[in-house]
């Protein structure tokens, strides 16, 4: 029973799911792109009161996860995505691939993206 499931799960490929981003807020400046998060939660809001911080914070990508992230429409698959790392970077497909994966994971784990296969 647990043989069949795991086979089944293992032929799944992850270069044919397509991300897609879950948070509205962002920007780009000059090609980088920039992450803005609003800290509203009760204990967020007394962490910020207790050391002094603002309310608002962002995250900025380098070139290559900007090119993701503005990529991440949900219409371009992971290998779409790698594809046109390569042409712009300059790089190995396999290097782009396992790049583009470890950084997807990534952004699927921190919930700032979705995937539908």
């Amino acid at each position: 029973m647990f043989k069949n499931k795991n086979k089944n799960k293992s032929q799944e490929n992850f270069l044919l799911y397509k991300p897609l981003r879950k948070i509205d807020e962002w920007e780009v400046e000059n090609d980088i792109v920039k992450l803005i998060f609003h800290h509203d939660k009760p204990v967020e809001k007394f962490m910020r009161w207790l050391i002094k911080k603002s309310n608002v914070s962002d995250l900025k990508f380098d070139d290559r996860g900007s090119m993701v992230w503005q990529l991440c429409d949900g219409t371009k698959t992971v290998y779409d995505i790698a594809l046109a790392m390569v042409k712009k970077f300059d790089d190995t497909e396999q290097n782009s691939i396992d790049r583009l994966v470890m950084f997807i994971r990534y952004l699927s784990r921190r919930g700032w993206i979705t995937f539908e296969k």
